[in-house]
C-alpha cells in the first residue's frame, strides 16, 4: 500500500465519522431518534476525530510534498472537522432548550446538510479506486453544491419569516444561530468540493 492509500484509508474514517455526524442531526431534527442521545453520539464523533487527526495529519505529510497540494489537503480535513464540530453545536443548542415555536425549515436544512455530508462520505469510498469512479465522485461532488444552493434558499425564507413576525429577541438570535452553523455546514461541504478535486486529479 503506498502512502497516499494509507492516507485516504484514514480520511474514509475521518470521513465517515461527518457522513454519521450528519446522519443523526438529520434523524433528530425530523424527530426520529431522541436529542440527547444524538448529541452525546456527535461528543463521541467528535471525540473519534480529535483521536484520528493526529494519524491523519502524519500520513498526509508522508503522501503529500508540494506545498499547494498540502495546503488542499490540509483544508479538506479541517472542514470535514469542523462539520462534525458545528453538528455537535447544534444538536447541543437544540438539547439545551428549544425557544419558541421550531421553524418548519429546521427538518429541511438538517436533510439537505446530512444529504451533503453523506455524499462527501461515499465521495471518499470511491477513494479505494478513484480512476474507475471519478465520475461517480464528480457526479456526487455536483449534488453538494445542489444542496448548498437548496440551503441558501432555505436560509433566506426562514430569515424573512423570523424578522418578518412578532418574534422575541430570545427566538431571533436563537434560531438565527442554528441557522447559522447549518448553512455553516452546508458551505464547508460545498467547500470541501474543489480540494478533493484539486487532490484526486493530481498527476
Amino acid at each position: 500500500m503506498s502512502k497516499e492509500d494509507k492516507f485516504f484509508e484514514t480520511l474514509r474514517d475521518f470521513s465517515g465519522y461527518a457522513g454519521r455526524a450528519g446522519f443523526i442531526l438529520g434523524e433528530a431534527a425530523e424527530g426520529r431518534m431522541d436529542i440527547s442521545e444524538a448529541y452525546e453520539e456527535a461528543g463521541d464523533l467528535k471525540r473519534k476525530c480529535r483521536g484520528t487527526f493526529g494519524v491523519l495529519t502524519e500520513r498526509m505529510y508522508k503522501a503529500y510534498k508540494d506545498p499547494s497540494e498540502l495546503d488542499s489537503v490540509r483544508g479538506l480535513i479541517e472542514r470535514m472537522y469542523r462539520m462534525v464540530d458545528i453538528t455537535k453545536s447544534i444538536l447541543g443548542q437544540l438539547d439545551m432548550m428549544l425557544v419558541g415555536e421550531t421553524p418548519e425549515e429546521l427538518s429541511l436544512m438538517a436533510r439537505l446538510a446530512a444529504a451533503s455530508l453523506g455524499e462527501l462520505e461515499k465521495i471518499m469510498d470511491y477513494t479505494v479506486d478513484i480512476p474507475d469512479n471519478y465520475m461517480k465522485m464528480e457526479a456526487r461532488c455536483r449534488r453538494i453544491y445542489t444542496y448548498e444552493d437548496r440551503g441558501d434558499d432555505c436560509f433566506r425564507k426562514v430569515m424573512q419569516k423570523l424578522y418578518g413576525r412578532e418574534t422575541t429577541a430570545a427566538e431571533l438570535v436563537y434560531w438565527k444561530e442554528i441557522f447559522d452553523h447549518l448553512e455553516e455546514v452546508l458551505d464547508a461541504a460545498a467547500g470541501t468540493v474543489p480540494l478533493l478535486q484539486k487532490i484526486i486529479t493530481r498527476e
